[in-house]
């Protein structure tokens, strides 16, 4: 396993396309935290404060997109080459080799979290410190890390049902985009306050409408349910560290251990009965 790790790794190293990616995200986090300080600023002469918090994490719902299309893109080579099939000649093992795949294209994906991590740090100088306490910070870079990890599970999976590299692009760019939905659906309903108030229009004047619940909120094993199910999509881990409101970061890291193991069980048993022609 250490020389199929070994040949992965300088593969990647010279994947030119990997590092104007890790370039680029670097410079899209410059700019997004630049973009953000500059806000600051605005809603600071209204006396409306917002801190770096606010801002920095506010790429993370895209980080699964990124991750799709660089899986698509360096792992259809490996089947589309023969490069599979000719590691499977000289007698390396197929959960060897899933693995292997697996391990370098996680650490490609963590190299670019980092580079987008690393991009919005000059928002410490524009912007001031986080609110945040530095133990509340490295539980957030852990739920990164964990997100990642479940995410790139997953797109190694999808990477092994078509041969086009065009579909596998498309088709893990659509599994991404669902998971999106789905955790933005779930994040909705949960969002949805116990009780309505407000202010209506009626007999010609605006009158203050008594408080009343809500229909639409969720209580009881429905929102655990549902609290749940957010925070196992590696999807809706990533929404609510763009929104700063992971709540539970053990939790979070138990869930992401979890998908990806079954991620890449399921993976590592399609592999061993997929016809490599």
């Amino acid at each position: 396993m250490n020389k199929l790790l070994w040949a992965n790794w300088a593969r990647l190293r010279r994947y030119k396309a990997f590092w104007l990616t890790l370039a680029g995200v670097f410079l899209v986090s410059l700019l997004s935290i630049w973009s953000g300080s500059r806000a600051a600023q605005q809603l600071a002469q209204s006396d409306f404060v917002r801190t770096l918090d606010s801002y920095y994490f506010a790429l993370a719902t895209f980080l699964g997109g990124l991750y799709a299309v660089f899986f698509s893109l360096f792992l259809s080579a490996e089947f589309s080459d023969g490069t599979v099939r000719n590691k499977l000649v000289v007698g390396h093992s197929r959960v060897h080799i899933y693995l292997a795949d697996y391990l370098v294209c996680l650490a490609a994906c963590l190299a670019f979290a980092a580079a987008w991590l690393l991009g919005g740090l000059p928002g410490l100088l524009w912007m001031g410190p986080f609110s945040m306490g530095p133990g509340e910070f490295f539980a957030y870079l852990l739920v990164i890390f964990g997100f990642t990890a479940a995410f790139a599970a997953l797109f190694a999976l999808i990477n092994l049902l078509p041969a086009n590299k065009a579909v596998t692009v498309v088709l893990s760019l659509a599994v991404w985009l669902g998971l999106v939905l789905a955790a933005s659906a779930f994040y909705d309903r949960l969002s949805e306050p116990e009780m309505l108030s407000g202010v209506v229009y009626a007999d010609g004047a605006f009158q203050e409408v008594e408080p009343h619940p809500n229909p639409m909120y969720l209580a009881g094993a429905a929102r655990t349910v549902c609290t749940w199910a957010l925070e196992f999509l590696p999807a809706g881990q990533a929404q609510l560290v763009r929104c700063v409101e992971v709540a539970s970061p053990l939790r979070m890291l138990a869930f992401s251990a979890l998908f990806t193991a079954l991620a890449l069980f399921a993976g590592v048993c399609i592999f061993q009965k997929k016809d490599l022609k």
